[in-house]
């Protein structure tokens, strides 16, 4: 997918510098610790249909720099989604562009076997911390969500 900024057109790219911004930019943060997952929270977020993903998106993909402000990269996405009359088809060519990425993919498929491995841990875990028990269920989900739309 090609996108124009300030004058500047540019393929957005999922290569290892996109991963390396992802999870710079994008990881969750559990006591003052990045998880370095940004790649799998931008991937859960198009697979949700949150289109407040797609600037996420351009601005780790689209090697714009710092020309790349809010504003423009606002009008970027009322540019390639029409406005938003093909919001769900451009959400669905950036998921579609990520899963084509090796760096990407192996990335969210080795979050994916960690929380498949770790899950018995967690849910033995829950029965006596009502914090894993309460994430329990989000935890879940997520991986529901990845083994649907890997």
């Amino acid at each position: 997918m090609q996108v124009t900024i300030n004058g500047k057109m540019s393929e957005l790219k999922f290569n290892f510098k996109a991963l390396f911004k992802a999870n710079s930019e994008f990881s969750s943060v559990e006591n003052g610790v990045n998880q370095g997952n940004g790649a799998v929270m931008l991937f859960l977020r198009l697979i949700d249909n949150d289109v407040t993903v797609i600037p996420d998106i351009i601005k780790v993909a689209g090697n714009f720099g710092k020309t790349a402000n809010e504003d423009k990269l606002f009008e970027a996405v009322d540019e390639i989604t029409d406005g938003g009359e093909k919001i769900d088809e451009v959400l669905t060519e950036l998921k579609d562009e990520l899963k084509q990425s090796g760096f990407f993919m192996k990335t969210i498929t080795s979050y994916k076997n960690k929380i498949e491995d770790n899950l018995p841990v967690m849910e033995e875990k829950a029965k006596t911390d009502e914090t894993v028990a309460d994430n329990l269920p989000i935890i879940k989900a997520m991986l529901k969500s990845l083994n649907e739309n890997l």
